[in-house]
């Protein structure tokens, strides 16, 4: 058992203690609200790893190895960053497509950039919310400001890895 996990039972017993004894239906309430996200999201996760498991399988190693590998590139981290933007999907899938991904001999740094440019321009929640809600003066401002740093995210993740090399 990962010290992450034993965190997160750690935190789970100490909220389920302070909602006990607080005596005023907050237990009630959020076990009610577990139940009804565990109901909403379960069919979807399971939906989304079966997709992944799909696409696992469609995609052939070799060109993933070659696009995304270490011997790629500034090219192989350009090319992560624009399946980042182009994936229309949750972090269930991007994260397992991420894992697949390194499975077949993707980089570090394309991993780092794939998942950096999927946080930053994933194009379905620019189009569902953010256009919409935020504006396109505000969608181009913060798309210009934010354009570099999933390719320095990349650049930094190497430098990083060379830095620990040496130690």
């Amino acid at each position: 058992m990962g010290l992450t996990l034993i965190g997160f039972y750690g935190l789970f017993c100490i909220l389920l203690g302070y909602t006990y004894f607080r005596r005023d239906g907050s237990l009630k309430k959020g076990i009610h609200r577990a139940i009804e996200q565990i109901v909403k999201l379960l069919p979807r996760m399971l939906c989304a790893l079966v997709a992944a498991g799909f696409i696992a399988q469609l995609l052939p190693t070799e060109l993933i190895a070659s696009y995304l590998g270490a011997e790629s590139g500034v090219t192989g981290m350009l090319i992560a960053m624009l399946t980042g933007m182009i994936i229309p999907a949750g972090p269930v899938v991007v994260f397992t497509l991420a894992a697949i991904f390194a499975h077949a001999g993707a980089s570090v740094q394309a991993l780092i950039v794939f998942i950096t440019s999927w946080s930053m321009f994933a194009g379905h929640r620019i189009i569902i919310f953010e256009l919409p809600l935020l504006g396109r003066s505000f969608l181009k401002l913060r798309l210009v400001s934010v354009a570099v740093l999933p390719l320095l995210a990349g650049v930094f993740a190497i430098a990083v890895q060379l830095l620990v090399a040496r130690f």
